[in-house]
């Protein structure tokens, strides 16, 4: 079998997502050679140090990844030059030959939401058909809520705004980043609780805080990003071996950044 370059292997995945044609994007290679040869492909949710050595001690040249691996979402590097970390991560991928690409926009604009769809297997939930990101529970309590996510998820340090007693069972959702917008009107909308990767404490969680001061029925979760988008990311693993078959494609799990002290 012919070598494939990491440039038609990205060609192909980002034709296969049906999200083309975007005037901006984040999506690029933001580290690496993209003419040289594939030997694996590594997909994580992270490109953080640990998983990229985890990826490169398997022999995994090609890592896509939803979140920058440079701390930065335009890659600017201007302020990193003479920072050791960037230095040891970047000659990382220079050592083994590894090519990062960031697989963003193009996963959650593909249809469904690949995000969104992974995050919904992972839980066992199932979606409004209209609205990938709505869904209709068995009523249960917002604590009992939270502990399915924690379980499902494996995530011991999400946070909860709201009564523990709440009842609930409308979830709206929008993994990753809830931003004020559409974050205020998720809350406000038909759902009894928004279940989100992160927000800025002083918009969306305030926003909560205040709907529930103001005598609003209202909860907010909020996993942390890994959480919240590792499903998605192990789905795309699954998605991409429909369609390659030169090469492995193995998720690779990025370690979860918080501890609980309890």
């Amino acid at each position: 079998m012919a070598d494939v370059t990491a440039l038609q292997l990205i060609q192909r995945i980002l034709a296969k997502t049906g999200a083309g044609g975007r005037p901006q994007t984040v999506d690029h290679v933001a580290a690496g050679d993209p003419t040289q040869a594939v030997s694996g492909i590594a997909v994580m949710a992270m490109a953080d140090l640990a998983t990229l050595k985890a990826a490169a001690a398997a022999g995994r040249n090609l890592a896509v990844t939803y979140d920058p691996g440079f701390w930065s979402g335009d890659d600017n590097f201007d302020h990193l030059e003479r920072n050791a970390l960037f230095a040891e991560k970047r000659d990382l991928l220079r050592a083994h030959g590894m090519v990062l690409f960031n697989l963003h926009d193009h996963w959650q604009g593909r249809m469904p939401d690949g995000i969104a769809a992974g995050m919904a297997q992972a839980l066992g939930w199932q979606a409004e058909a209209a609205n990938p990101n709505l869904f209709h529970l068995p009523p249960m309590t917002l604590l009992a809520l939270a502990q399915e996510l924690s379980a499902k998820l494996g995530d011991r340090t999400l946070r909860v705004v709201g009564d523990p007693k709440l009842p609930v069972a409308t979830i709206a959702t929008s993994f990753g980043n809830a931003a004020q917008m559409p974050g205020i009107a998720l809350l406000g909308g038909p759902a009894d609780v928004l279940v989100c990767g992160y927000t800025h404490e002083w918009e969306v969680v305030e926003y909560a805080q205040d709907m529930i001061a103001a005598g609003g029925k209202k909860g907010l979760v909020l996993l942390g990003q890994n959480a919240s988008v590792s499903a998605g990311m192990r789905y795309c693993a699954g998605w991409m071996k429909e369609f390659i078959a030169e090469v492995p494609v193995e998720f690779f799990a990025a370690p979860e950044p918080y501890w609980n002290p309890e």
